[in-house]
């Protein structure tokens, strides 16, 4: 349905951002003095990161190569094998460690940030993290080796002296790793030691419990002589220790440590109050933060007492959570499903790591496995839930905005019996999310729509209607396809020398975007020709005209994918020229040089072979952080895309909730409403991903 005509649509002008929310301070260190977390009274001044530009830059570009991990990782067994020293000593203990670890990252996760719309973690971070935060461990099990042949007992005594190896341990923590700690790290922040090693922990503003495991690789072995004495002191005294207390220390540590890193407040009058003991003998995660935030304060390990004896202690506050709207607040859902096995592994729930970025292709593993894998998962977590919810984001600093997955899988799309199952599930979360928050606006996603399943929403609407709780509440239901429609053909005329082209191949302009972005391109550009990949003739024109012969794309410049087939459909239909030429400067028996695909997900062509053909992902749109808040949070984590990016039919879903629209957006796309659509995002800073052509 089109927009009315007789009412206009209110239009609400964009807002500039006054600050980012930054949390990687590898840019430069503005990024410190811009970040959400801070209130006028604990933003750290000028004069507290003078220092850090020359720091970060010495560290902002390393990236370390994780291929050869799983290598690394079972190392030590072949060594112990070749020593004659137990292994499952040093693997227990990693493994504890590990598991620990992404338990916490995963827990963090899914009660602090995945709602915490103003502490939003920059890709790049998550990317250094996510390539460092295990190498910590992994060095000590090597560590471990040449002390199992050293001190055997250090390790392998009687299990009887496990508890007082435990009290012992304790002390001997308290005693000298918290003063050496605090000795070195104060050491560390040198600047000339902040350059070399420990300025790459700097790198985190905004911190994740894992952040704390993150060091140069030379800093690792700094740490190994400050907290190896809280096992090995009472060793040499008493000659007796076991690795399980080892063991549970280093794990109790890095829960502690992790404690730390975390984006929360803890103000119990027990750890705030100036006459409380715990003050000074336990921290909380403001007070590390705060150490984070201003550097050269708040050096202590877990215990602030070093601080308050030096004089280094300073008080900071942590802010962005009291800023956040009302939790009840819900005034858009996107509804999303599980797009494969890929789309699981990215779930930041899983590995936040992995939130950014391109789906994982699984080439080796057929869909048809792959599917009926997600299908079981699908079926088992059905048993518990009949949707999922998932990030919180914020709309032009007023709004609320959420996305939420009904535990559908492909198979479900692809097996007629269950459509009915799916427009089920959807109208049922129309229906608890009104009643649970009095949410009215709502958008589908990716197959959700699909022509087969709902006639592109319109079966929704129409059971909407029919409910007789809900035909009266307003609910309006919107697929943002047009939006995508308007996306599409700007990515079109803004090609170079666009205008002088004269044909085009569009497999998938049968469906109703591409039957819009042709329609719209044969009034615009009268003198273009369209050859569709299809067997049904929908569009009428002088200008169209259709083949069943996928080889022929190879005849146009330009090529259009709106509909996913199979990649052997493609390797036959290219098999013929490949190979045709190896230099991009070579002429060829071909026209072709760029595909533009906007099919989700994005799926890479084997062009090997062709050195002149380009296929690139369209139909993504970037956000202007910087100069606009029109979405604020994590609103682009686990559609396989990089960070500030959205799909223009979420985007179109988010601007229909912000100008308010009153009509529902389903069924075919009116073509009069693309460039009202592209207008508006583009008063909020809103853009094409630009091509690297």
């Amino acid at each position: 349905m089109c927009m009315p005509t007789s009412k206009k649509a209110s239009v609400v002008a964009p807002k500039l951002a006054t600050v980012s929310s930054v949390g990687d301070a590898s840019s430069s260190s503005t990024a410190i003095l811009a970040n959400n977390a801070y209130d006028s009274n604990t933003r750290p001044t000028k004069d507290d990161t003078k220092h850090f530009k020359a720091v970060t830059s010495t560290h902002s570009d390393h990236v370390r190569n994780t291929n050869y991990d799983l290598y690394w990782f079972l190392g030590p067994a072949l060594i112990c094998h070749l020593l004659g020293t137990p292994i499952h000593a040093i693997y227990a203990i990693g493994i504890a460690r590990i598991i620990s670890t992404r338990l916490t990252i995963t827990m963090h996760y899914l009660l602090v940030d995945k709602d915490n719309y103003l502490n939003k973690l920059p890709q790049k971070q998550l990317e250094r993290e996510g390539n460092d935060y295990l190498v910590g461990t992994m060095v000590h099990m090597y560590a471990q080796i040449p002390l199992q042949l050293l001190f055997p007992a250090m390790f392998f005594s009687d299990a009887s002296v496990i508890g007082v190896s435990a009290y012992r341990a304790f002390w001997a923590h308290v005693l000298l790793v918290e003063p050496l700690y605090y000795a070195a790290h104060r050491w560390l922040h040198i600047p000339e030691n902040m350059k070399a090693m420990h300025g790459f922990h700097h790198l985190s503003i905004s911190t994740l419990p894992s952040t704390s495991l993150v060091q140069n690789f030379h800093e690792h072995f700094v740490y190994i002589a400050t907290f190896g004495p809280a096992f090995l002191a009472p060793f040499l005294m008493f000659w007796e220790m076991h690795w399980t207390v080892i063991g549970a220390y280093l794990v109790l540590f890095d829960l502690i440590n992790a404690y730390g890193h975390m984006n929360i407040k803890y103000r119990h009058p027990i750890f705030t109050s100036k006459y409380s003991p715990f003050q000074y003998l336990f921290y909380t995660p403001e007070f590390h933060l705060g150490h984070h935030a201003f550097f050269r304060a708040n050096y202590a390990l877990f215990m602030p007492m070093w601080d308050h004896m030096f004089g280094t202690w300073r008080p900071y506050t942590k802010t962005d959570n009291e800023r956040l709207l009302p939790i009840k607040q819900q005034d858009f859902v996107f509804i999303g499903h599980n797009a494969g096995l890929a789309h699981f592994i990215t779930c930041p729930e899983w590995d936040i790591y992995a939130a950014y970025g391109p789906f994982r292709t699984f080439k080796y593993l057929p869909y048809q496995v792959e599917f009926l894998f997600c299908n079981m998962v699908g079926f088992f977590c059905r048993v518990f839930m009949s949707a999922y919810t998932c990030s919180r984001y914020m709309i032009n600093d007023e709004l609320i905005g959420r996305v939420i997955c009904i535990c559908r899988t492909p198979i479900d799309y692809i097996n007629p019996k269950r459509y009915s199952l799916v427009n089920k599930d959807i109208v049922k979360l129309i229906k608890t999310q009104y009643e649970t928050h009095g949410t009215q606006c709502f958008g589908l996603g990716n197959l959700n729509k699909m022509k087969q399943v709902n006639d592109g929403g319109k079966l929704i609407s129409d059971m909407i209607e029919a409910d007789s709780f809900l035909r009266d509440k307003g609910i309006k239901v919107w697929t943002g396809d047009t939006m995508t429609a308007a996306s599409v053909y700007h990515q079109l005329i803004d090609l170079p020398d666009f205008d002088s082209l004269e044909s085009i191949y569009f497999v998938g302009a049968n469906g109703k975007i591409g039957n819009a972005v042709c329609k719209h391109l044969l009034t615009t550009k009268p003198n273009l020709k369209i050859k569709i990949y299809s067997l049904s003739h929908t569009l009428d024109h002088p200008n169209v005209t259709y083949t069943s012969d996928l080889a022929d794309l190879l005849n146009h410049k330009v090529v259009v994918l709106g509909k996913q087939l199979s990649l052997r459909k493609y390797a036959k239909a290219l098999a013929p020229a490949r190979g045709a030429s190896t230099k991009k400067s070579e002429l060829t028996p071909y026209k072709c040089r760029l595909i533009l695909d906007y099919t989700v997900p994005y799926i890479p062509i084997d062009l090997n072979g062709f050195h002149n053909i380009e296929h690139h992902q369209i139909a993504v749109l970037e956000t202007s952080p910087n100069t606009s808040n029109f979405l604020k949070g994590h609103f682009d984590i686990g559609f396989g895309l990089e960070q500030h990016q959205i799909y223009p039919c979420h985007a179109g879903c988010v601007l229909n909730t912000l100008y308010q629209r009153e009509t529902n957006e389903v069924g075919e796309i009116c073509v009069n409403d693309m460039m009202t659509m592209w207008k508006r995002g583009m008063e909020q800073g809103l853009r094409n991903k630009p091509l690297k052509l």
